[in-house]
């Protein structure tokens, strides 16, 4: 650089600097600059094109960034992103190149438009093979943009199902690492909302797979694995299944679970099984009446979030199995059960009143 010095001629003149800069260093290709205006988001999805592995690294953090922002999800999904995601996590070589291609993808399933593009591009059926690679958290990326894009419209729940993930998804749960799991049971339980998708997932021992799962010793995998198997024992066949495999001593004794969400799932399953009579039969062997009880009394400890569905549950529940002579005795003769139900009835919470009513009135009925 070179500093001229200039006199102005007239009386206010001073001395200023100026200065000669040289031609400006083209910036390397492998630093990410954004584009102005429109190109932002077409060069972007060209750098994550690129050949260069250094490069399209780069651009692929820049884009998961960019996900979190609606308008650029739109923008780059109209130059094209979705269907590069899909061949990088199905195909590339390049550990890096799977594993961001895969978060950038289960972050734009959250938005409208990248649920759209995954549809239109058949995301489901072609990244399937995220599902069994050896990278932990590329397969744990696939699961999530799966269940978020589930989440969606009905037609993005039966690509999903038409690619045969019900059935997988079953064998996935058991073999899975214990972080990934629950995202595993999350997609089963959005698969099993539609028809097609529940008869796969019973078909393929789905009941005795989340059975098994009640045992882990992760929450999340506990909570989940409930929670799906709840919405199972909608079906006769899968109550029965839950019933013979022992489902409601197990279901009892979470009754008690550290975790209050694991409980809240556990009274969910218990009132969907012991609707029919063997359900009902089965709490007398599992012992299942003073946990029941104990939950009761302690409802009013729940956290907030949890506290009327456990209220729910255990009322729905308490109805259910009264009807069991030696249970409904039990329960009648136990000092916290009446005084608990008649506070509960006499609440401000109008629906938790009724279904308190309903189960004191159970508890209370002679034959």
């Amino acid at each position: 650089r070179q500093r001229i010095f200039v006199r102005l001629p007239n009386e206010t003149a001073g001395m200023f600097a100026h200065e000669t800069k040289g031609h400006p260093v083209p910036k390397d290709e492998t630093v990410i600059v954004e584009a102005f205006g429109n190109r932002k988001c077409p060069k972007l999805v060209e750098q994550v094109c690129s050949e260069n592995p250094v490069t399209r690294r780069n651009a692929l953090a820049v884009l998961c960034d960019e996900m979190h922002n609606p308008l650029s999800v739109q923008g780059c999904v109209e130059a094209g992103m979705v269907r590069v995601l899909n061949i990088y996590i199905a195909k590339s070589e390049d550990p890096q190149t799977k594993e961001r291609a895969s978060r950038a993808l289960s972050i734009a399933a959250m938005d409208a438009n990248g649920r759209r593009s995954m549809l239109e591009e058949e995301s489901a059926r072609v990244i399937m093979p995220g599902i069994d690679d050896e990278d932990v958290n590329v397969r744990s990326n696939v699961y999530e943009a799966l269940v978020n894009f589930s989440k969606g419209t009905l037609p993005c729940l039966k690509s999903v199902i038409s690619a045969n993930y019900s059935t997988n998804l079953v064998r996935k749960a058991g073999i899975e690492v214990a972080g990934v799991k629950p995202l595993v049971l999350k997609l089963m339980y959005n698969c099993i909302k539609d028809q097609s998708g529940l008869d796969d997932v019973l078909g393929a021992g789905g009941v005795v797979g989340c059975i098994k799962l009640l045992k882990a010793n992760q929450v999340d995998v506990r909570r989940e694995a409930a929670t799906t198997l709840a919405f199972l024992c909608f079906t006769e066949t899968a109550k029965l299944d839950a019933i013979r495999n022992d489902a409601v001593a197990i279901l009892c004794g979470l009754l008690g679970d550290k975790d209050w969400a694991v409980r809240n799932a556990a009274a969910g399953a218990l009132v969907a099984i012991t609707t029919t009579d063997e359900g009902k039969h089965a709490i007398v062997p599992a012992e299942g009446a003073e946990p029941i009880m104990a939950l009761l009394e302690q409802s009013d400890l729940a956290p907030k979030e949890n506290m009327r569905g456990i209220k729910l549950g255990v009322l729905k529940v308490i109805a259910n199995v009264v009807v069991h002579p030696l249970v409904r005795e039990k329960m009648r003769e136990d000092p916290r059960v009446l005084p608990a139900l008649g506070n509960l009835e006499t609440g401000e919470d109008t629906l938790v009143a009724k279904h308190a009513s309903l189960a004191k009135e159970a508890v209370l009925w002679e034959p």
